[in-house]
């Protein structure tokens, strides 16, 4: 045993931070996961027959292109075209794949309970099985990395561009991972969590290649010449060749990172979210979430109506911002289906012992209070583009700036109220005591036929007076479409006399006014929930005091016998 002075440091700190504890302290189902992955003697296998699968590839489209008598550069820039799409669809569709095994698998194992009792919060198992998946696809991505360096040694591309590239590639690793843990999360099945993973990824994967890759660089080289036109992976080019400026900095730093980091994050709180048990609180990292991303993805709407030239281009720029922006709101009002109408007794036990404030307990569990969120968020996050995007057009507009203004201000004021009604119709009918899917799924119906029947009434009427006039078009006005139609009409150089913008902004009056109804008949049924909630224990709290005091006072009698000693038997006479 040695003894030390006062100035020898003690043998042992605690780790401070999170980096720290990550080394220190690694989480319990990573390093589970990570076990039982090397014990496993097919691994090796899969990543060399993917590795030489891949080379094999890249060796067959460099003969072709060495064929057609290309340069040098436009084999390596082919070559990193075509590595990287591959190596695109390989994270997409295998990445939620592996991330989907996991805790599926320990529902179907019959592994959850044990984990759940070793005393593991949601955030802790969240983080364990993404830290696993991610682990392994990072492994493939780092064995393929030589066969992506081939590019690089032909020349078209730089070495630069080759990291960027797979940077973005761990990137969006990540997201799918994400995405698969979400999916896995809401099964408690390990074939159907897989099953419905694939089938989501295969349907997703492409999309996103083709509107995120072949269109946005599209978009790109109409703003930056140096980037190429129609070639999918785009972006590690554009960092490298594209000179930094504001532009630079808004279009290819912040709206890829709140592209990126918005979906990301919701992933990682819908997990949690289903992983925590009904009577916990499944509210605030959602809430929390929606409060942070929904400026963020309002900015990021006002991109297409802000970088526009034209007059026309900023007002279609305004009008995809508006549409998107409210498709997203209309999205979380969906999403908040699941609340319950108040928090639950554990919960609220759980504010007064922690001293939670009235902000806290406002992004707590509650449906009123998430549909009210929503409602408020999403009305100023839909005016706040269009508000954005108008003023930009006064300033910077030319002859049509007038007209245009007037078109961004009726198609707002209709998607807007509009809006307002899906929210509060989702909030009466989840108050009502539906449940969350019940709930969704009229709401979308809803939405369906009040955006086509309208339409289907006026195509029967003009059929059957064999008259297609332009005053079937009122009928169409209850439709939210119609506000197309008010565009349509502000840009016609003689309007007539049909009240096309009055019909339209009435009935998109109604809209709100009946979501606001809506709103408020919800409020209404939440509460009436709550007191019925709260008496019920009131009454049970009283007959189990009841029973105490009863028990208590027979046990103080003289004349009682002892709890629990048998009657005395009676002598025979």
């Amino acid at each position: 045993m040695t003894l030390a002075g006062p100035d020898v440091a003690p043998a042992y700190a605690p780790p401070r931070g999170r980096i720290a504890r990550l080394f220190a302290e690694p989480n319990a189902i990573w390093m589970r996961e990570m076990r039982q992955s090397a014990r496993l003697g097919r691994t090796p296998w899969i990543l060399f027959t993917l590795t030489l699968t891949l080379a094999l590839v890249m060796c067959s489209v460099g003969g072709v292109a060495a064929a057609e008598d290309s340069t040098p550069a436009n084999i390596g820039s082919g070559l990193f075209q075509a590595f990287f799409s591959i190596a695109y669809f390989v994270v997409a569709i295998v990445g939620p794949a592996v991330a989907a095994n996991g805790i599926a698998s320990e529902r179907e194992g019959r592994t959850w309970e044990a984990v759940l009792l070793a005393g593991l919060t949601p955030q802790e198992i969240a983080r364990g099985k993404f830290l696993a998946a991610y682990t392994t696809i990072a492994l493939y991505i780092v064995t393929l990395a030589p066969v992506g360096a081939l590019s690089f040694l032909f020349g078209g591309v730089t070495a630069w561009e080759v990291a960027l590239a797979f940077a973005i590639l761990f990137v969006l690793a990540a997201l799918s991972v994400a995405f698969g843990l979400a999916v896995s999360s809401l099964m408690s099945s390990l074939r159907p969590a897989i099953v419905v993973t694939l089938i989501l990824a295969i349907v997703v994967a492409p999309s996103l290649y083709t509107s995120f890759g072949v269109g946005c660089s599209i978009a790109a080289h109409g703003q930056w010449p140096e980037v190429p036109e129609a070639f999918p992976i785009w972006l590690p080019l554009a960092y490298e060749r594209v000179p930094f400026d504001g532009m630079y900095a808004a279009l290819l730093v912040g709206l890829p990172l709140v592209l990126l980091g918005v979906p990301g994050w919701f992933l990682y709180e819908a997990t949690i979210a289903n992983l925590s048990a009904e009577s916990d609180d499944r509210s605030t990292g959602l809430k929390r979430w929606f409060a942070v991303a929904t400026p963020l993805l309002a900015a990021a709407c006002t991109v297409p109506g802000a970088i526009a030239t034209t007059d026309d281009g900023r007002m279609a720029g305004t009008l995809t911002g508006v549409t998107a922006f409210a498709v997203y709101a209309s999205f979380a009002s969906l999403l908040f289906a699941f609340e319950m109408p108040g928090p639950s007794r554990r919960v609220r036990v759980h504010w007064l012992r922690t001293g939670a404030g009235a902000v806290r307990r406002f992004f707590g569990p509650g449906l009123m209070k998430a549909q009210v969120l929503v409602a408020l968020l999403g009305l100023l996050g839909t005016c706040a583009v269009a508000l954005v995007n108008g003023v930009i057009l006064e300033a910077l507009g030319g002859s049509k700036k007038d007209t245009a203004l007037q078109q961004i201000f009726v198609y707002t004021a209709y998607t807007a109220l509009f809006l307002l009604f899906v929210v509060g119709l989702t909030a009466w009918l989840r108050a009502r005591g539906s449940t969350p899917w019940v709930s969704r799924l009229v709401t979308l119906a809803v939405v369906v036929l009040g955006a086509a029947v309208p339409w289907v009434i006026a195509a029967i009427g003009g059929a059957f007076s064999h008259s297609f006039d332009k005053e079937w078009l009122l009928i169409g006005a209850p439709s939210p479409v119609f506000a197309f139609v008010m565009v349509g009409w502000l840009d016609r150089s003689d309007p007539g006399s049909l009240p096309i913008i009055g019909a339209g902004l009435a009935c998109a009056m109604a809209w709100g006014f009946f979501g606001f109804v809506f709103l408020a008949l919800g409020a209404r049924a939440c509460t009436k929930a709550v007191r019925a909630h709260q008496l019920a224990i009131a009454h049970a709290e009283a007959a189990l005091d009841a029973e105490d005091r009863a028990a208590e006072a027979q046990a103080g009698s003289p004349d009682a016998p002892p709890l629990g000693a048998p009657e005395a038997a009676t002598a025979s006479p």
